[in-house]
């Protein structure tokens, strides 16, 4: 005898497992513990993303961290952690985690304002947070309804119920307080979901501006971490770029402490100006959509001026950018092209060597350097220059000139020799974010929901009304979040009520 084969197993049907996997992830999401996990590990990724710089050029990278560890760094997308895919997939399961959570205790909290439990005894009324026992000589619905009159008038919500020969009365106020929590949560899932969404559908890249220049590209970085080059429709422009810093002076020396980093852009549309603004890194300048954040900086160039006894003048450029000191280690600016140049003029022809660059001299003084990296706050240049190469070699043939800064000049044979201009380049964080405005709307429904969590309170007032040999007998209890002496004023209504 044929026998008919069950072909979803002894373990019942595929739509049983289907229900089991999913009960099985309801289940995960709902745990205590994974919550606890994910807000860890995303603490420790947003740890991680402060602790390294975001969105730096490579080159900054490789001296901060070396070659090796760079890629390391690039590889698992630290230094881009806020766009990261894998920092988007731990937005979406700890929001996956408060949506479960909410979803599992909806229910309770609508029961708790819309649906409350009305009869109770009068001994679980008596074990209430504060109770009272009162006595009335009318009946039972008088006493009820007076009860109920005189906590409509706290603006208490009244819900009755009559069982038997006896009358219960649920009084609640403050209702919306059950919901701060709940509206705080989706408030961050509204977050979590536009800044997922803000990193599918926007971007977030780079771009460098040398004084006095403009710019149409910046860089972006893919998912598989190479670095694209895009296009704008329109070019930006940087005029000046200024660190703002004040001037302290510390056991004899000179400190300066920044106060902040300015870039005075020009944003320019089919060749006309259209909007200019100094940026800094909270205050960006946003076209079309499309906002430009203060990042970094750094000095790009020089120029060395030759005046001739004859008035006639030359510049000498020179190209600079960060580098290895040798001499400690540490970071300097270093000239990264020929460091010595030769111009004929006023009938002699001249080398001058650019030999260093201090970032920030003051003749006379002594200055505190400021953090690991060189503030360029008053650069100058260590200059050398000579009027016998290269057909004498000899190192007595190079006259020193010292430290020289952009408000001074030296004079060499008649020659005035100056640093006539230092030039910077600010490096700015190109960002387009369309969830920006859901992002708004997130933080602003979780600054209600606290709002209402914290100064909202809920207060209930359950009153039990039994029949009693001289009339009435009444037991109020309540119960809040508060002292108990918040109901004050309420038990003193109901009493007056009852006189």
């Amino acid at each position: 005898m044929n026998e008919e084969i069950d072909r979803n197993g002894p373990n019942g049907s595929g739509r049983d497992k289907e229900i089991g996997a999913l009960e099985a992830l309801w289940s995960f999401f709902s745990s205590m513990k994974t919550a606890i996990v994910l807000l860890l590990v995303l603490a420790l990724a947003s740890i991680a993303g402060t602790i390294v710089e975001q969105n730096q050029p490579d080159a900054y990278y490789v001296k901060e961290y070396g070659s090796k560890l760079h890629a390391l760094l690039k590889t698992t997308g630290l230094t881009n952690v806020y766009h990261s895919t894998w920092y988007s997939v731990l937005l979406a399961m700890v929001g996956m985690g408060l949506a479960v959570c909410s979803i599992n205790r909806f229910g309770m909290a609508w029961r708790r304002t819309f649906q409350p439990v009305v009869a109770t005894g009068p001994d679980k009324v008596g074990r209430m947070q504060r109770s009272e026992k009162l006595a009335y000589s009318g009946n039972l619905e008088d006493a009820a309804g007076k009860v109920a009159a005189a906590l409509r008038s706290r603006l208490y919500h009244i819900t009755k119920e009559t069982q038997g020969d006896s009358i219960s009365l649920h009084a609640a106020r403050g209702r919306l307080s059950i919901w701060g929590p709940y509206l705080t949560h989706v408030s961050i899932l509204v977050i979590f979901i536009a800044a997922i969404f803000g990193n599918l559908l926007g971007f977030n890249g780079h771009m460098s501006i040398w004084e006095g220049k403009n710019a149409d590209t910046y860089n972006l970085e893919s998912i598989s971490g190479k670095t694209e080059q895009k296009k704008l429709d329109f070019k930006v422009g940087l005029r000046k770029f200024n660190i703002a810093y004040e001037t302290h002076r510390v056991n004899g020396s000179i400190t300066h402490d920044v106060t902040g980093y300015k870039s005075d852009l020009t944003v320019y549309d089919h060749g006309k100006p259209v909007v200019r603004k100094v940026i800094d890194v909270n205050h960006p300048l946003t076209y079309k959509g499309i906002s430009f954040f203060q990042s970094s900086y750094g000095l790009v160039g020089i120029y060395v001026k030759v005046t001739a006894p004859d008035g006639r003048t030359e510049r000498i450029p020179f190209s600079v950018d960060l580098g290895e000191d040798h001499r400690t280690g540490g970071l300097a600016y270093v000239v990264t092209d020929q460091p010595y140049k030769i111009v004929d003029i006023g009938g002699k022809k001249l080398t001058v060597f650019v030999h260093g660059i201090d970032p920030d001299f003051v003749r006379g003084e002594r200055v505190m350097p400021t953090g690991d990296r060189p503030m360029p706050f008053n650069p100058a240049a260590q200059l050398m220059v000579n009027d016998r190469f290269p057909e004498y070699k000899g190192m007595d043939a190079w006259t020193r000139l010292g430290l020289v800064p952009e408000s001074e000049s030296v004079d060499y044979k008649g020659f005035k020799i100056s640093l006539d201009e230092v030039i910077y380049y600010t490096y700015l964080q190109v960002s387009q974010n369309p969830a920006l405005p859901a992002i708004y709307v997130g933080f602003s429904l979780m600054v209600v929901g606290v709002f209402i969590s914290l100064y909202v309170t809920h207060k209930v007032i359950r009153v039990s009304v039994s029949p009693s040999s001289k009339g009435v007998t009444l037991v109020a209890g309540a119960t809040s979040r508060a002292e108990p002496g918040v109901f004050d004023k309420d038990f003193g209504n109901i009493r007056d009520a009852l006189r």
